[in-house]
């Protein structure tokens, strides 16, 4: 491009009236991420970060760790973008700061969250717990950046040590947390060691540095002693002194089990199953007595997931990040972290929840096909997101006596019905039924996500859970200053006064929006109309259906009842059939290869199925 067309393309894109040719959110990108606007159609390059486009006129911006900025290029318009501070750190305080099992039923919590200055972030939302060798209870406020909490160590007698790790959540699906922070410390058990020596011996025990008695052995050799084990602690020195001044020193091995020495929590607790979601894991190894270890040598691996390496974090913590898989929603993934150094107790599993998406596809599989006219058969219905995960099953209209009565059941029309006129003045009759199908998801009351749109004279803001259903019941704020609650498909509209506007949730769910461009929509329900093939009724029927490799058939009467002993020829094409063999009422055999057809035909009245091999 010369000089003057360079001029004329700012001149345009700064005349007035028209949009800026990239367009920000009113605050600094989130370092997982935010969208901004162009002129739709226009390129853009980012220095600094990944830019992913969404629909015509935005993208994603997804700044690289550890940028403060990032530049924005599109054409001649360049915008330089403040990338949000880093997370801050969680100060955690207890009391007794040495709790003893048998005397401290539990520890007072103190949580006071900074932000990445060390301010006290007043704004903060109360952090997400996680504890080893016990647990938290309900996170209170308790002023302007302050938190407090209960921790019960664990009911095991013996002697552990307690990890309390506190996440500060960003916004819901955020991996990057607002502040994070751990703190260890040992929780000691206080026990009585019985033992046996000879009458009037007097016996000290050194446990932990610390030394319990002397007690002196009864007239029978019986001796006990309160003792306060800390963890680490494996042996005790018993040191007998008897009327002589005679000394003993022995050894005693408490029997104690290994001490778990590392805690893992992760953010968010649940993703979408969509191969680009990720979540933040976070982890603290200890020495044998509690004392945090810098360094230390873990190693995390996911069961269906991706983990990277754990890196050092603030302090003796360390953190990875988790990427989810691609399907498998509805289920959970375990990341497991080991810390071989810790011995084999010091082991942890931290599930994420995969979340399914939008509905995306309707299936429907009738047990006949072509369906007789009047029959009543066994149907099978699915709705899938995109992944291929299952959300549920569809249904025809409320109270249809006719095609899809039940999500498993379908009934044909008892005559075809008339289509078009013939060309000897009659009607030809119409042998495929159209039966609608519907899904829709129930709602649903988080908001995980938000998005903002214009739609004439409204700004309407769209709230979303994890798993794509409409989020009802949400209280969001616009910029404009309305507070609005989101009906039951998850939307809450605001008058607009302006051609940008932003959304917010309590939770962090942000959006910001411009008024000619509109983010992508993310569906809650379906509609299908299936066409359903019929054919007159007939006194034998085949049915068969492919069911993962495998073709099973029988033949049936009018009724629907199987018959017995009927003969049957298959006939496959681009396929290959293993032998038949009997399978309840009818047979079955393999199928390998694809794609065919095979045809299953009545040997007697030459009434055949057709299974299409895909």
């Amino acid at each position: 491009m010369n000089a003057a067309a360079a001029l004329a393309a700012a001149l345009v894109l700064a005349a007035p009236g028209a949009p800026p040719a990239i367009r920000l959110p009113p605050w600094p990108l989130s370092p997982d991420g935010d969208v901004v606007a162009l002129t739709p159609g226009a390129p853009l390059q980012a220095d600094g970060a990944r830019a992913e486009p969404l629909a015509p006129g935005l993208w994603r911006v997804v700044p690289a760790p550890g940028v403060r900025e990032v530049v924005l290029v599109s054409g001649a318009a360049r915008r330089v973008a403040p990338v949000g501070a880093p997370p801050g750190r969680v100060e955690i305080a207890v009391t007794p700061g040495q709790p003893v099992k048998g005397r401290d039923r539990e520890v007072a919590l103190v949580l006071t969250v900074r932000d990445a200055s060390g301010a006290v972030d007043a704004g903060a939302p109360s952090p997400v717990v996680s504890a080893a060798a016990g647990h938290v209870g309900a996170v209170a406020p308790d002023g302007p950046g302050r938190f407090t909490a209960r921790f019960e160590p664990s009911p095991a007698r013996w002697p552990e040590v307690a990890i309390v790790v506190a996440l500060v959540p960003r916004c819901p699906l955020c991996p990057t947390p607002r502040a994070v922070g751990a703190i260890s410390f040992p929780v000691a058990a206080a026990i009585t060691l019985p033992g046996r020596a000879e009458p009037g011996v007097r016996t000290t025990l050194e446990v932990g540095g610390r030394s319990f008695g002397p007690v002196t052995a009864d007239a029978r050799g019986r001796f006990s002693v309160d003792v306060v084990v800390p963890p680490g602690a494996r042996t005790a020195i018993a040191t007998s002194v008897d009327a002589i001044g005679n000394r003993n020193r022995t050894t005693v091995d408490l029997g104690l089990p290994a001490v778990d020495r590392l805690a893992c929590a992760a953010w968010p607790s649940a993703v979408p199953a969509d191969g680009s979601a990720s979540a933040s894991l976070w982890c603290l190894a200890t020495e044998p007595g509690g004392a945090p270890v810098r360094a230390a040598a873990l190693a995390a691996s996911a069961r269906r997931g991706v983990v990277g390496p754990l890196e050092p974090g603030p302090g003796a913590l360390q953190h990875a990040t988790y990427r989810a898989p691609v399907g498998g929603g509805g289920r959970a993934d375990a990341i497991e972290i080991a810390f071989p150094g810790g011995g084999a107790a010091s082991c942890e599993a931290v599930e994420i929840a995969l979340a399914t998406g939008a509905p995306a596809a309707l299936e429907a599989r009738l047990a006949r096909d072509p369906v007789p006219l009047g029959a009543i058969v066994a149907a099978d219905t699915a709705v899938r997101d995109a992944r291929g995960d299952l959300l549920g099953a569809a249904h025809g209209p409320a109270g249809a006596r006719q095609g899809f009565v039940a999500p498993d059941r379908f009934v044909a029309r008892a005559a075809p019905a008339a289509r078009s006129e013939t060309g000897e003045g009659g009607r030809e009759p119409d042998w495929i039924q159209r039966a609608p199908l519907a899904f829709e998801l129930a709602p649903g009351r988080e908001a995980a996500s938000l998005s903002i749109r214009r739609d004439g004279r409204q700004w309407v803001a769209t709230a979303r859970t994890v798993d794509a259903r409409a989020a009802a019941g949400v209280v969001v704020r616009f910029g404009s200053g309305a507070r609005v609650t989101t009906d039951a498909a998850g939307e809450a509209r605001a008058p607009a006064s302006g051609d940008e506007e932003t959304v917010e949730a309590d939770g962090g769910a942000r959006a910001a929006g411009w008024a000619d461009v509109a983010p992508p929509a993310t569906p809650v329900a379906l509609v299908r109309t299936v066409d359903v093939p019929l054919r007159p009724p007939s006194p034998i029927e085949v049915v068969a259906r492919l069911d993962a490799g495998t073709l099973r058939f029988e033949v049936d009467d009018a009724d629907g009842r199987p018959v017995p002993g009927r003969r049957v020829v298959l006939r496959a094409e681009g396929v290959t059939l293993g032998p038949p063999s009997p399978d309840g009422a009818g047979q079955r055999c393999a199928v390998a290869g694809r794609p065919g057809r095979i045809a299953v035909v009545d040997a007697e009245t030459g009434v055949a199925a057709l299974v299409e091999v895909r």
